[in-house]
């Protein structure tokens, strides 16, 4: 029989890959006489015991019929168990056959790299890989290309689990979703390099949560307290941040000692800085207001100080704002407006709102906030006094639990036009509608100072 022969397949250590090279065609390959198959056993082994009996070789076609048996020196497997299929033959015996594909791809891989220390030629590794390559390198570097894209699902899982947390509000009461909710004061980083300042901790649906304050920017947000690692901090370490600054101002000698509209009243820069009260009213919510100020831009900057009280009554009302604001027709800043908003007709400011006996402040500014959270929307780090009325006690109170006293230097309803870098005031509770046509007058007529900023931008 013409062409290549191999004696002996164990000895040579690298015939293997003749026969089950993948789709590398198998030409004039002579067995020769007495080959025995010891199946289940690696090829290649010089150890291995001879076989009990010489199993019959099967015929799979009968243009091999001629070949016959003769010793060989060491027992080995065949090459190939599986079937081969005749491509072609003529009548010197050439034979072109391609094994039928094999059901475990790695078995022949193990088998290889068990004998990669016998290998004569560099080129003997090259070939394991080449002729090897559509049925063992190739799902290999699948599996391998799924394992990436699992370990980035992963870490994008973790990502998105670490991201700021949206609350979806629910019929469950409030205290029945945010619990455990305590003012603190900590600096924290999580594992991005990022730095925030936690104000609240709280456990809202028997999740950890933290609300941050970037000390930059003031943007808040309420992030799962796992992600950070936080260390308790102080007003005098924190000095040199813009949250800080703002939150103790230089002292303004113009001011009275009576800190009637107390806080920030005027804002850096020109522009205007919208913001509209939503005290406890059983009157329906403007939404004209609204819509007017939503065509003056896509997410046109509004803040709106609100009332636990009000949210309790106005849950539609509420629901038609974030709506709002999710489709980009606003930007709201939701300030704490306190949540009862204490007051009594005709009693004199000094003993009025905040200034009367009995109101409990922490619970009026973390009830708001509770119930702003459990609701879907994050807390701002502003708030306005009710009335607008406090005094230093109250001030230095509202400070120490992180919030920025907010007034107003344009009142529409009862004070002067607003300007440049002016905090405007409105009523858009349905209490006040005469602001709200002042409001429109001076946009219509091009008086309003513009464009409308946000209220982080103030201070």
């Amino acid at each position: 029989m013409a062409g290549r022969k191999i004696r002996d397949l164990a000895h040579a250590g690298k015939a293997e890959r003749f026969v089950k090279g993948g789709r590398l065609r198998i030409e004039c390959v002579d067995i020769e006489p007495d080959a025995a198959a010891l199946p289940g056993d690696p090829l290649g082994f010089r150890h291995q015991p001879a076989p009990q009996a010489t199993p019959a070789l099967r015929l799979l076609d009968p243009q091999v019929a001629n070949i016959e048996p003769t010793p060989m020196r060491h027992a080995v497997q065949a090459g190939d168990e599986s079937p081969m299929r005749i491509m072609r033959g003529n009548r010197n015996r050439r034979i072109i056959a391609r094994p039928e594909p094999d059901r475990d791809v790695f078995a022949e891989p193990r088998r290889k790299l068990g004998r990669l220390h016998g290998f004569e030629r560099k080129n003997d590794l090259l070939n394991l890989f080449v002729f090897d390559h559509h049925r063992v390198v190739r799902p290999v570097l699948v599996l391998l290309v799924w394992a990436c894209v699992a370990c980035a699902a992963t870490a994008r899982g973790e990502d998105e689990s670490c991201a700021p947390v949206a609350i979806a509000p629910g019929p469950a009461p409030t205290g029945a979703r945010v619990r455990d909710y305590a003012p603190i004061f900590e600096l924290c980083a999580n594992g991005g390099g990022e730095s925030r300042l936690a104000i609240r901790r709280m456990s809202v649906d028997d999740t950890p949560l933290i609300l941050t304050v970037d000390p930059q920017s003031l943007q808040t947000s309420l992030e799962r307290a796992s992600c950070w690692r936080c260390e308790e901090t102080s007003d005098a370490e924190q000095a040199e941040t813009r949250y800080l600054q703002a939150l103790h101002p230089p002292q303004d000698p113009s001011r009275p000692p009576a800190l009637v509209n107390a806080g920030l009243i005027h804002g850096a820069g020109g522009g205007a800085f919208v913001t509209g009260d939503l005290c406890p009213s059983r009157k329906p919510l403007d939404r004209a207001f609204f819509e007017e100020l939503a065509a003056q831009g896509p997410r046109t900057p509004v803040m709106l100080a609100v009332s636990g009280g009000w949210i309790a009554r106005h849950g539609a009302d509420f629901a038609w704002l974030r709506e709002k604001e999710r489709i980009g027709a606003l930007a709201i800043t939701w300030a704490n407006h306190s949540y009862s908003h204490p007051y009594v007709r005709r009693l004199p400011d000094g003993r009025n709102y905040f200034l009367r006996p009995g109101v409990d402040v922490d619970r009026e500014i973390f009830e708001t906030e509770r119930l702003i959270i459990a609701e879907g929307e994050t807390p701002s780090v502003f708030f306005r006094f009710p009335g607008l009325v406090a005094d230093a006690a109250l001030l230095e109170h509202v400070r120490s639990r992180h919030l920025i006293a907010l007034g107003a230097d344009s009142w529409l309803a009862l004070g002067p036009p607003p300007r440049p870098g002016s905090i405007m005031l409105v009523h858009p509770n349905g209490n006040e509608p005469g602001g709200l046509k002042i409001f429109s007058r001076l946009v219509k007529s091009g008086r309003m100072p513009t464009p409308f900023r946000s209220i982080n931008e103030a201070p």
